[in-house]
């Protein structure tokens, strides 16, 4: 039964057929005016097995077990009320802290906070504030391997007498990088990665303390696969260095929400953090943070939907279950190579793995079927149900030829009101303000 072929009386589709039929839909419309234009290159919304090209595993990082990221909560470290914040944000969820302003407050500011169980981001750290990050560590029992912690020193900050201590604390960053040009940020990266090696830092040693923080847009999978891309293209930064281990080619990336200066509702913006959320987390983000909207109901109410957003979407969602959840995925790959390319000005090539580790089998499903935490090449090959298009027999992919490329999907909705009334006029609300279904 296991070697039975279900799709035999179907022959496999080409791109010309399926493209035929796209056309048929379009009717007088150019086929191209589907295309979508990223960093200058129109890119169709539709892709077939075998056409991305060779595709560099150095997106994915080195995650094998899941896609786990850290819920940041940001403090202000004058704030009267910080470390009641802090715990709150602790005790709901979050698993770290970023704290700005004043660093001589911080003690205060983490007061009960088992360092082990956090990730820490600073903002304008310094050797002395390590220093006592270091012995809070081990007053707490902490290992060194488990303090992870990025400084956030000025990037001239002379570091080159930590470079034999930071030996034992793999997870501790010095520095920073925050440019809204990913590009550019490259390049201050690498930068930074020649100064610590000039201090007498290994490769190994230098990748290690640093991270780069993004800022998210509303694009959802742009934005998935911009993270991708600029982990592929760091890596290759990385290459040139020759590292003694393959780990060193990835870097903690640490995204921000992002939210526009006016919005047209009072809530928009919660809705507009919860999709770049899922952007960043399916584009393997290490570390997310959400800024705290304004809603009419108030602050503490908007710091639990923030703080619910990361645990939904972990908990029910199950985002955090599969790594590199949209990798494979011919138009996110091929957009992902897009990306890479403007960032390093090369085309992507394939690389050897970035870990040796084996992927976790049998996730639990209502459905038990055996899923693992990652899926390679390996796990496709023999599959015969690859090479079909949508809107072609056996419609594997869907029943329309472009799907939703120019067939938006419908929104059903229940009104739910007493009257007939009532309810006919809430859809036609609904229907002038642009909903295609009820």
């Amino acid at each position: 039964m296991a070697d039975e072929t279900l799709f035999e009386a179907f022959p496999p589709a080409t791109r010309a057929q399926w493209e035929a039929v796209i056309k048929k839909e379009l009717k007088d419309k150019e086929l191209s005016t589907l295309h979508v234009l990223v960093n200058g290159t129109a890119l169709p919304p539709f892709h077939m097995a075998g056409e991305s090209g060779p595709i560099g595993t150095r997106r994915r990082g080195v995650e094998r077990d899941g896609n786990a990221w850290r819920g940041t909560f940001e403090v202000e470290a004058s704030a009267a009320n910080a470390n009641d914040r802090v715990l709150e944000a602790l005790m709901n969820g979050m698993d770290s802290v970023r704290v700005t302003g004043d660093l001589s407050r911080l003690p205060e500011v983490l007061k009960d906070v088992l360092f082990g169980a956090i990730d820490l981001q600073l903002n304008g750290g310094d050797v002395a504030t390590l220093r006592w990050l270091e012995r809070e560590a081990e007053r707490q029992g902490i290992m060194p391997a488990e303090l992870s912690v990025c400084m956030g020193m000025p990037h001239d900050a002379a570091v080159a007498d930590l470079q034999e201590p930071l030996q034992a604390f793999p997870l501790v960053r010095l520095f920073e990088v925050d440019d809204p040009a990913d590009k550019e940020a490259i390049r201050i990266g690498r930068d930074l990665l020649v100064r610590l090696l000039a201090m007498g830092f290994s490769t190994d040693n230098a990748c290690a303390r640093i991270q780069f923080r993004l800022h998210l847009g509303d694009d959802l999978f742009v934005e998935a696969a911009r993270l991708r891309a600029f982990r592929e293209a760091w890596a290759a930064v990385v290459d040139e260095f020759k590292p003694t281990h393959d780990c060193s080619h990835t870097t903690w990336i640490q995204v921000v929400v992002s939210f526009p200066t006016g919005t047209s509702s009072a809530h928009e913006n919660l809705i507009r953090a919860t999709l770049q959320a899922i952007s960043a987390i399916a584009g393997g983000c290490d570390g997310l943070s959400i800024p705290t909207p304004r809603i009419p109901e108030g602050d503490a109410l908007s710091r639990r939907v923030v703080r619910n957003i990361h645990n939904l979407l972990r908990d029910e969602s199950f985002l955090g279950r599969v790594a590199d959840p949209i990798g494979g995925s011919y138009t996110v790959e091929q957009l992902t190579t897009t990306l890479v390319k403007a960032l390093t000005d090369r085309e992507s090539a394939a690389q050897p793995a970035a870990s040796s580790q084996e992927p976790v089998a049998g996730l639990p499903n209502r459905e038990e079927i055996p899923l693992k935490s990652f899926y390679t090449p390996v796990d496709t090959e023999g599959f015969e149900h690859l090479n079909y298009a949508a809107g072609i027999p056996p419609y594997l992919r869907g029943p329309y030829g472009s799907m939703y490329a120019i067939r938006p999907w419908t929104i059903r909705q229940y009104a739910g009101f007493s009257t007939a009334e009532a309810s006919n006029a809430f859809y036609r609300r609904n229907l002038a303000a642009g909903q295609m279904g009820l």
